[in-house]
């Protein structure tokens, strides 16, 4: 399974360096304010994918911040979970469980 990753990100790397290298003709973006920047069309796709990548992740991180909140706050309560006694054969308030109760002697 491996191989067939690498195969694929060659591959998906090829296609991608062929694409640059023909598309480095000069191209010019109007952007605000009568500004004009002129750069290869390669480099302004790839500065608009970053961009995107970027506003993609900013985006996410709210809803990824509060997952983390919330999954350290049920491993805290699981923690807490494991140190108090919860069978019915355990001690409580120094008095042995009755001997009639279901299960094994702890």
């Amino acid at each position: 399974m491996k191989l067939v990753a690498w195969i694929i990100r060659i591959v998906l790397f090829a296609l991608l360096f062929v694409l640059a290298l023909r598309n480095t003709a000069d191209a010019s973006l109007q952007l605000f304010f009568d500004a004009v920047w002129r750069a290869p069309l390669i480099l302004i796709l790839f500065v608009a994918f970053v961009l995107g990548a970027m506003a993609a992740l900013v985006a996410i991180a709210p809803g990824l911040m509060r997952q983390r909140m919330e999954v350290a706050r049920l491993r805290r309560a699981l923690g807490d979970a494991g140190r108090q006694p919860t069978s019915a054969g355990t001690e409580r308030d120094g008095k042995s469980a009755p001997y009639n109760v279901v299960g094994p002697k702890v």
